[in-house]
Protein backbone atom coordinates (compact mmCIF):
# COMPACT_ATOMS: atom_id res chain seq x y z
CA UNK A 1 0.00 0.00 0.00
CA UNK A 2 1.19 3.61 -1.00
CA UNK A 3 1.97 5.93 1.97
CA UNK A 4 0.14 9.05 1.56
CA UNK A 5 2.52 11.96 -0.26
CA UNK A 6 4.22 8.94 -2.20
CA UNK A 7 5.54 9.84 -6.05
CA UNK A 8 6.10 8.05 -8.85
CA UNK A 9 7.33 9.06 -12.59
CA UNK A 10 5.26 6.56 -14.44
CA UNK A 11 4.38 5.82 -18.87
CA UNK A 12 0.50 5.53 -19.39
CA UNK A 13 -0.45 3.02 -21.44
CA UNK A 14 -4.08 3.48 -21.70
CA UNK A 15 -4.40 0.62 -24.42
CA UNK A 16 -3.94 -2.02 -21.51
CA UNK A 17 -6.76 -0.59 -19.45
CA UNK A 18 -9.37 -2.57 -20.90
CA UNK A 19 -7.48 -5.20 -19.81
CA UNK A 20 -6.93 -4.00 -16.38
CA UNK A 21 -10.70 -3.27 -16.31
CA UNK A 22 -11.53 -7.15 -16.88
CA UNK A 23 -8.88 -8.60 -15.00
CA UNK A 24 -10.00 -6.21 -11.82
CA UNK A 25 -13.37 -7.11 -12.19
CA UNK A 26 -13.16 -10.89 -12.40
CA UNK A 27 -9.97 -11.01 -9.60
CA UNK A 28 -11.15 -8.11 -7.30
CA UNK A 29 -8.27 -7.20 -5.23
CA UNK A 30 -5.71 -8.02 -8.00
CA UNK A 31 -5.17 -4.57 -9.98
CA UNK A 32 -4.07 -1.49 -8.45
CA UNK A 33 -6.24 1.66 -8.37
CA UNK A 34 -3.55 3.60 -10.74
CA UNK A 35 -4.01 3.27 -14.36
CA UNK A 36 -2.18 1.26 -16.73
CA UNK A 37 1.39 2.60 -17.16
CA UNK A 38 5.14 1.63 -16.86
CA UNK A 39 6.77 2.68 -14.21
CA UNK A 40 9.62 4.34 -14.86
CA UNK A 41 10.56 5.56 -11.03
CA UNK A 42 8.88 4.53 -7.80
CA UNK A 43 9.11 5.84 -5.33
CA UNK A 44 10.35 8.87 -6.68
CA UNK A 45 10.45 12.24 -4.77
CA UNK A 46 8.11 12.59 -1.79
CA UNK A 47 5.33 15.25 -3.41
CA UNK A 48 6.29 17.71 -0.54
CA UNK A 49 10.07 18.01 -1.41
CA UNK A 50 9.24 18.09 -5.76
CA UNK A 51 10.34 21.62 -6.64
CA UNK A 52 10.99 23.61 -9.89
CA UNK A 53 14.24 21.91 -10.47
CA UNK A 54 12.81 18.63 -10.39
CA UNK A 55 9.74 19.21 -12.54
CA UNK A 56 12.09 20.79 -15.18
CA UNK A 57 14.53 18.08 -15.29
CA UNK A 58 11.43 15.27 -16.00
CA UNK A 59 9.99 17.99 -18.68
CA UNK A 60 13.27 17.97 -20.35
CA UNK A 61 13.97 14.33 -20.40
CA UNK A 62 11.12 13.21 -21.58
CA UNK A 63 11.07 16.16 -24.03
CA UNK A 64 13.76 14.32 -25.21
CA UNK A 65 11.91 10.61 -25.77
CA UNK A 66 10.79 10.09 -28.96
CA UNK A 67 6.59 8.94 -29.20
CA UNK A 68 6.32 5.31 -29.82
CA UNK A 69 4.53 1.94 -30.48
CA UNK A 70 5.64 -0.79 -27.93
CA UNK A 71 4.09 -4.30 -27.91
CA UNK A 72 3.58 -6.48 -25.08
CA UNK A 73 3.61 -10.09 -26.49
CA UNK A 74 3.98 -12.66 -23.49
CA UNK A 75 2.45 -12.61 -20.05
CA UNK A 76 4.86 -13.53 -17.10
CA UNK A 77 4.50 -13.96 -13.43
CA UNK A 78 6.34 -14.67 -10.20
CA UNK A 79 5.72 -15.30 -7.04
CA UNK A 80 1.32 -13.49 -7.27
CA UNK A 81 2.79 -11.21 -9.36
CA UNK A 82 1.42 -10.74 -13.43
CA UNK A 83 3.00 -8.64 -15.76
CA UNK A 84 4.00 -7.65 -19.16
CA UNK A 85 7.24 -6.96 -20.37
CA UNK A 86 7.20 -4.45 -23.37
CA UNK A 87 8.86 -5.92 -26.71
CA UNK A 88 10.28 -2.48 -27.73
CA UNK A 89 12.15 -0.78 -24.87
CA UNK A 90 13.57 2.32 -27.18
CA UNK A 91 11.83 5.57 -25.58
CA UNK A 92 10.58 3.49 -22.31
CA UNK A 93 14.48 2.02 -21.84
CA UNK A 94 15.91 5.26 -22.87
CA UNK A 95 13.13 7.70 -20.27
CA UNK A 96 14.32 4.78 -17.35
CA UNK A 97 18.02 5.26 -17.72
CA UNK A 98 17.54 9.26 -17.89
CA UNK A 99 15.58 9.51 -14.81
CA UNK A 100 16.81 7.12 -13.07
CA UNK A 101 20.94 8.75 -14.09
CA UNK A 102 19.08 11.98 -12.60
CA UNK A 103 17.81 10.47 -9.22
CA UNK A 104 20.58 7.72 -8.59
CA UNK A 105 20.01 7.89 -4.88
CA UNK A 106 16.62 6.96 -5.27
CA UNK A 107 16.21 3.41 -5.87
CA UNK A 108 13.38 1.67 -7.65
CA UNK A 109 10.72 0.13 -5.47
CA UNK A 110 13.38 1.27 -2.50
CA UNK A 111 15.83 -1.69 -4.00
CA UNK A 112 13.46 -4.45 -2.82
CA UNK A 113 14.32 -6.11 -6.08
CA UNK A 114 17.60 -5.05 -7.59
CA UNK A 115 17.41 -3.15 -11.11
CA UNK A 116 14.05 -4.57 -12.50
CA UNK A 117 13.20 -4.45 -16.00
CA UNK A 118 10.65 -2.51 -17.70
CA UNK A 119 7.08 -3.67 -17.39
CA UNK A 120 3.45 -3.15 -16.86
CA UNK A 121 1.55 -4.52 -14.02
CA UNK A 122 -1.32 -6.59 -14.36
CA UNK A 123 -1.76 -8.25 -11.11
CA UNK A 124 0.12 -7.98 -7.64
CA UNK A 125 -0.22 -10.18 -4.38
CA UNK A 126 -2.35 -12.95 -5.45
CA UNK A 127 -2.26 -16.13 -4.66
CA UNK A 128 -0.04 -18.84 -7.19
CA UNK A 129 -3.09 -20.30 -8.29
CA UNK A 130 -4.78 -17.04 -9.05
CA UNK A 131 -1.65 -15.40 -10.57
CA UNK A 132 -1.13 -18.88 -12.92
CA UNK A 133 -5.31 -18.05 -14.04
CA UNK A 134 -4.76 -14.42 -15.17
CA UNK A 135 -1.27 -15.63 -16.72
CA UNK A 136 -3.16 -17.59 -19.29
CA UNK A 137 -6.67 -15.12 -19.04
CA UNK A 138 -4.09 -12.08 -19.97
CA UNK A 139 -1.91 -14.77 -22.39
CA UNK A 140 -5.01 -15.57 -24.45
CA UNK A 141 -5.65 -11.59 -25.24
CA UNK A 142 -2.23 -10.80 -26.49
CA UNK A 143 -0.50 -9.33 -28.24
CA UNK A 144 -1.13 -5.88 -26.74
CA UNK A 145 0.18 -3.04 -28.95
CA UNK A 146 0.35 0.46 -27.13
CA UNK A 147 1.02 4.26 -28.34
CA UNK A 148 3.52 5.95 -25.67
CA UNK A 149 3.83 9.63 -26.11
CA UNK A 150 3.88 10.80 -22.29
CA UNK A 151 5.15 10.45 -18.71
CA UNK A 152 2.98 11.48 -15.77
CA UNK A 153 4.31 12.34 -12.29
CA UNK A 154 1.61 10.51 -9.92
CA UNK A 155 1.50 11.01 -6.22
CA UNK A 156 -0.77 8.82 -3.56
CA UNK A 157 -3.57 11.03 -1.72
CA UNK A 158 -5.67 8.38 -0.22
CA UNK A 159 -5.80 7.46 -4.21
CA UNK A 160 -3.25 8.16 -6.97
CA UNK A 161 -4.10 11.96 -8.85
CA UNK A 162 -1.49 13.05 -11.73
CA UNK A 163 0.22 16.08 -10.72
CA UNK A 164 1.68 16.82 -13.85
CA UNK A 165 2.31 15.51 -17.46
CA UNK A 166 5.24 15.08 -19.68
CA UNK A 167 4.87 15.21 -23.31
CA UNK A 168 7.27 13.13 -25.16
CA UNK A 169 9.23 15.47 -27.59
CA UNK A 170 10.29 13.03 -30.07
Amino acid sequence: MPRQGQSGVVIPVPAAAPLLADIGGRYPGAVRAIPAHVSVLYPFVDAAHLDGDALGDLAAIFAGCAPTDVEFLTCQRDAGFVYLPPVDRGSIGAAISAVRARWPEVLPYGGAYGEPEPHLTVAMGVADDVAARIQRDVSARLPLRAAIDEAWLVAFTGEWQVLRRFPFGG
